[in-house]
């Protein structure tokens, strides 16, 4: 029987019985547990870090997470690789619809079913694995001259990191991340993280 994958996870709920419920359970399967009780803790906690998987309510006391999440996609603040699922109460289909539509890949009801969730927290965590770790995809390494600081702005980028991550590994601005981000995807020819971390598996500047 293989191993299981375990990872790191952002819990954002705000009532707390139900917060301290989901951490204990998820440490229990030897996951990283990271919690927040608002959309502002959760932007703040997704700053610093980047989890593999964010699950979120959707009645949140500052915005909601329907909110949060479209917010977080629109200004490319959440990995590629980060996977959303909603926790929620909101059982009718058009919530579904509207998470599903924000950018989620899945919604999950409460009570919660903590065997269901484990289980598709286990199939997200793999496919991520694989989305990450797996091999090297098709293709040939572009042939271009990239600068040291490209390559480690490049190498952080197929790791799935945030422009603010980024930033404080190397000890530069945000500002200048983005202009490093700029020059990559017109040297390479490329649109978004998605492409900027399958060139750096070619150029084995990142797992």
């Amino acid at each position: 029987m293989s191993a299981r994958i375990t990872g790191t996870i952002l819990c954002v709920e705000d009532e707390r019985f139900l917060l301290e419920e989901l951490e204990e359970e998820l440490t229990a399967r030897g996951h990283k547990v990271l919690t927040a009780q608002s959309s502002a803790e959760a932007e703040a906690i997704l700053s610093r870090h980047c989890p593999d998987i964010v699950l979120c309510d959707v009645m949140l006391p500052d915005r909601n997470g329907f909110e949060l999440l479209e917010g977080l996609r629109g200004s490319d603040r959440l990995a590629e690789t980060t996977a959303f699922i909603f926790l929620t109460a909101l059982s009718s289909r058009e919530p579904q619809l509207k998470g599903l539509r924000a950018g989620a890949i899945d919604y999950l009801t409460k009570p919660i079913d903590l065997d269901l969730l484990h289980l598709k927290i286990e199939n997200t965590l793999a496919f991520t694995h694989r989305l990450r770790g797996g091999p090297v995809p098709a293709g040939e390494a572009p042939d271009v001259h990239l600068s040291r600081r490209e390559k480690q702005v490049l190498s952080l980028l197929g790791q799935g990191e945030r422009t603010g991550s980024i930033a404080l590994a190397l000890e530069i601005s945000e500002h200048t991340v983005s202009h490093y981000i700029k020059e990559l995807y017109r040297k390479l020819g490329i649109n978004n993280r998605a492409e900027a971390a399958r060139v750096a598996i070619l150029l084995r500047l990142a797992a």
